[in-house]
């Protein structure tokens, strides 16, 4: 996803998701306000929803309240949260391997959003 996306002329905003765990602990609240401030200095944001995950959801609300563009991305065949199934406006990319997932979000990502 990283690469789709600088591919595709963007910055990436959480590069820390990148990042091996170094043994550091970050605190919860600490945690909530990096992501917090992640979503809400972006333009955009890109959230792989093909495993449940709360925090992700809780992103992709902050940026759905902020009027961020929302492009989800999910492995083909997955079980995607009802929330996230109705929730607009957001563009979906569904995948089946990481060359699909790189050409589809690419492609996604150099169109204008949707108004």
């Amino acid at each position: 996803m990283a690469k789709a996306i600088t591919d595709a002329g963007l910055e990436l905003s959480s590069p820390w998701v990148l990042e091996a765990t170094r043994g550091e602990r970050a605190s919860t609240l600490d945690v909530f306000r990096r992501d917090k401030e992640g979503v809400e200095s972006s333009d955009a944001i890109v959230a792989d929803v093909s495993t449940p995950s709360t925090g992700v959801g809780m992103e992709v609300m902050a940026a759905h309240y902020r009027g961020k563009r929302i492009v989800v991305v999910a492995l083909r065949g997955s079980l995607v949260s009802r929330m996230l199934t109705h929730l607009e406006p957001k563009e979906v990319v569904e995948f089946e391997g990481n060359e699909d997932l790189y050409l589809s979000l690419r492609r996604v990502l150099e169109t204008r959003p949707r108004a």
